[in-house]
């Protein structure tokens, strides 16, 4: 209903300018497109947040940001509002912006895909957020490099792109472009640009989270609280779960145990052999 609806009125719009010369025409049809750019509120426990629309998929975040990972939501509800949390793979920014707005945290929002990441930044100028919210289109790998983002759609606030060899995020999801994009190892990042550290990471991505990790060890190993990673049930999770077991984290199954759809919260193991 919504795309015939969409079609018609842009029918109408486009008719309605086919007279004007093709400069004029050009400049009203994108004045009408900016007027329509829709901007949706949700209420946080700190206020509410405005996330603008720049494309459908954009809309997905806001309208199901309770729904779809309330164990994301509970996480950052019992964060410090001192901390640090990056957040990698940020896509448009909600749960950046949730972070900032509702617990009033410094964050780090990682986003490599250029339209994503222009959402992202709007987003946090209409929020009023850049005293919180720093935000970096590039990517994370074990080492510094320039490669290709292989994405599936090119459009804000789309998922599965897959960073370096061309391959499908998912069975029978295939990339159809690819962008330019740098990448470095979060320690020769930290390294060469002193940012605040990271005491807590969100680590979103697909198909090289073991990779980022690895390029990160030193960083995590000296300020990291608590990641909460999105891992498959497979080799690659399980590589995930000893790897970080390496560096004393451990799995919170009591997080786990109160529903956690899609995320695997990490600790930090104190000395004594409880988790802090």
């Amino acid at each position: 209903m919504s795309q015939t609806l969409a079609g018609a009125l842009a029918g109408m719009v486009n008719g309605a300018t086919a007279w004007m010369k093709p400069y004029r025409r050009a400049m009203t049809r994108t004045l009408v497109a900016n007027r329509l750019t829709q901007r949706v509120a949700v209420a946080t426990p700190g206020g509410v947040l405005y996330i603008e629309a720049a494309s459908g998929r954009s809309l997905h975040y806001p309208d199901r940001l309770y729904e779809d990972e309330p164990e994301t939501i509970r996480w950052l509800d019992a964060l410090p509002p001192a901390d640090n949390l990056w957040d990698i793979g940020a896509n448009i920014g909600i749960f950046a912006l949730y972070a900032a707005r509702a617990r009033g945290m410094r964050v780090l929002a990682f986003e490599p895909g250029a339209a994503s990441h222009a959402a992202l930044v709007r987003n946090i100028e209409i929020n009023s957020l850049g005293d919180r919210i720093d935000a970096f289109c590039l990517a994370f790998d074990t080492a510094e490099r320039l490669d290709y983002l292989q994405m599936a759609n090119t459009e804000a606030g789309h998922p599965l792109h897959v960073f370096g060899a061309e391959r499908a995020a998912r069975p029978g999801v295939r990339p159809h472009f690819r962008q330019s994009v740098p990448a470095f190892a979060i320690d020769r990042f930290c390294a060469l640009f002193r940012p605040p550290p990271p005491h807590h990471i969100k680590l979103d991505v697909d198909g090289i989270e073991l990779d980022i990790l690895k390029g990160g060890a030193a960083t995590i190993a000296a300020h990291a609280r608590s990641l909460l990673v999105e891992i498959e049930a497979d080799a690659a999770g399980r590589a995930i779960r000893a790897f970080l077991a390496g560096l004393d984290f451990s799995e919170d199954a009591a997080f786990a145990a109160q529903g956690a759809r899609r995320n695997v919260l990490f600790r930090r193991v104190a000395q004594n052999g409880g988790d802090r």
